[in-house]
């Protein structure tokens, strides 16, 4: 059996830079996600026995609301579109996912594709990580509206990410292709400047 290469970090070659923190007690703090196995599944989602039959192979319900995510133990899957899901688990885990998807799904209009090199991941927290967002990105992300639970698919600093919120304090996490995560790191860091004191 081969053996599995392990993704590498878009930030290996920072250094000392990681994580990042701004201001008093982490006012905000920009984090690099170890890479992340990811399957893109797409389905009819009127089809309630193929998503049913998703379901158990995936050991979670398929979330079919629009802009929203589920995640249990260490498997989230987000809602893309009405029929594409991208279901994300552990870094080596993705080969074993593909395999009960495509097996479930055998003879079904449906399609199971890994994508596990294709985006890198950060994580934002902190009581003004709203804010820094919101530099860039022209999404509503007042509670209100958007809150745990919640994505968006969008533009940040002008690159295309996916965006979802993790937690009430807040804390999100964006997902954003690899050619362009550098750059959207650099940014998020500059942006970030403001928030630190003196």
């Amino acid at each position: 059996m081969a053996e599995h290469l392990r993704a590498r970090s878009v930030l290996a070659d920072a250094g000392g830079e990681v994580p990042r923190m701004f201001g008093d007690a982490a006012a905000v703090r920009l984090t690099e996600v170890p890479p992340a196995g990811a399957i893109v599944l797409r389905l009819d989602a009127a089809d309630a026995s193929a998503l049913q039959q998703a379901r158990e192979a995936l050991g979670i319900q398929l979330p079919l609301t629009p802009n929203t995510w589920h995640g249990e133990g260490d498997i989230t899957v987000l809602w893309q579109a009405y029929d594409e899901w991208l279901a994300l688990t552990a870094d080596g885990r993705q080969t074993e996912m593909a395999a009960r998807l495509t097996q479930a799904l055998a003879g079904r209009h449906a399609a199971v594709t890994d994508v596990s090199d294709l985006h890198a991941e950060f994580l934002i927290e902190g009581p003004v990580g709203r804010d820094l967002l919101r530099k860039g990105c022209a999404v509503d992300l007042h509670p209100r509206v958007f809150g745990t639970g919640h994505l968006a698919l969008t533009a940040l600093a002008r690159v295309r990410v996916v965006l979802w919120q993790t937690g009430d304090a807040p804390a999100y996490r964006l997902r954003v292709e690899r050619s362009h995560a550098r750059y959207l790191w650099d940014w998020l860091a500059d942006a970030g400047g403001e928030f630190i004191d003196g």
